[in-house]
């Protein structure tokens, strides 16, 4: 393979990727980019709480107490008294019987692989994550995906389907566009065509339900959901995932899921840290930061700008003129990093702007001013 060409190619596309230094300033939603303070509105910190105290104590403390490293997998050394107890309180806030994985990517690949095969029809909105798609392609089952957020073209799908095992796979809310899949709806067909249903909340856990439990919760359809999956590397400040489901698929999991399995376990003080975050976001301290972030989403709802959750996309008409916005709210000390092509569909390019409880009121203003005023 050419890679020098392919790079070139991806240059003169305008869709060449590059790591951009940002030096964070105690909370990842503040900091510095080529000596430019800015505010950060392309962070997945919805509660601001990253840098929350009580979760550095945890932290602190269990580093005292046990090895920086977990040095082998859960099904090995792994799983002690604490990685245990942070199993149960995540299984007491969601009902269900919990497992952690490292992160949302391997939970997703893990689980979907584990669970479809050959014999499976996989149904999935074409927006997913890509941790989703990947681990449906992974599994061998033939996958069938519907117009974004469109029921009545999933229900034919599902109809047509004479599939041994069927599956719907959705994310409760979009990371890209911020809108809120018709989970209600799909959860109906999943029963009335006998279909496995694996919901992924990493963009709403701890912002919607009355206790953080993410979109399910805020719905009343937790008991409706086969698998739920969230992560604690957005609103919860951490990093890892979890999966909730019944016991027996909880063990069916930990026996065939590959990437649970055949890696090393997060170190000890992340369970901590993940422990101590349930209890903020479960607490009328989490309560009150979701009121928070409610009323950001509101005031920018209030300018007319379209939004339904704390992500919202600034959709320009090229990916010159992407770069060109994004250039003018940094020079605005405003980051909002551009989004292209192949994350997005073509033509779609744009800025992703998330909120934050974090973000202070002068903050919110600043962007709606930049989004309202700033034109090419």
């Amino acid at each position: 393979m050419q890679f020098n060409e392919e790079l070139e190619k991806l240059e003169n596309k305008g869709l060449k990727r590059i790591l951009k230094n940002f030096e964070p300033d105690k909370s990842m939603l503040r900091g510095k980019i080529n000596n430019q303070k800015v505010i950060n509105f392309s962070s997945n910190s919805y509660l601001g709480i990253e840098n929350h105290p009580k979760i550095a104590n945890a932290i602190k403390k269990t580093i005292e107490q046990f090895p920086l490293s977990a040095s082998a997998s859960r099904l090995i050394t792994a799983t002690n008294s604490i990685v245990t107890k942070t199993e149960q309180k995540i299984s007491e806030w969601k009902n269900q019987k919990a497992l952690i994985f490292n992160s949302g990517y391997t939970a997703n690949l893990g689980v979907i692989s584990a669970i479809a095969n050959r014999n499976t029809d996989i149904f999935l909105d074409k927006l997913n994550h890509a941790s989703i798609v990947d681990g449906a392609i992974l599994s061998r089952a033939k996958i069938n995906r519907f117009p974004h957020n469109n029921t009545e073209i999933l229900e034919k799908m599902l109809k047509k389907s004479n599939a041994s095992q069927k599956i719907i796979v959705v994310d409760t809310v979009f990371s890209m566009d911020g809108d809120i899949s018709p989970i209600e709806k799909i959860s109906e067909l999943s029963k009335k065509y006998k279909a496995f249903l694996i919901v992924d909340e990493a963009h709403a856990t701890g912002v919607f339900g009355k206790n953080g439990g993410g979109i399910c919760e805020k719905f009343g359809i937790s008991n409706k959901i086969d698998i739920q999956i969230g992560t604690f590397s957005k609103s919860m400040g951490l990093v890892g995932a979890y999966v909730v489901a019944k016991k027996e698929i909880i063990e069916f999991l930990i026996n065939k899921a590959r990437s649970f399995i055949f890696t090393t376990a997060l170190p000890p003080f992340i369970y901590a840290g993940i422990s101590e975050a349930i209890d903020i976001v479960t607490s009328l301290e989490g309560e009150k930061l979701r009121k928070i972030l409610s009323k950001h989403i509101n005031q920018v709802k209030q300018s007319g700008i379209a939004i339904e959750t704390q992500i919202f996309p600034y959709i320009c008409k090229t990916i010159k003129e992407t770069m060109e916005k994004y250039n003018q709210f940094l020079q605005n000390g405003i980051l909002a990093l551009p989004v292209r092509p192949p994350t997005v569909p073509q033509g779609t390019s744009r800025l992703r702007i998330s909120l934050s409880a974090g973000h202070s009121q002068k903050e919110i203003e600043l962007l709606i001013k930049n989004l309202t005023q700033t034109t090419f």
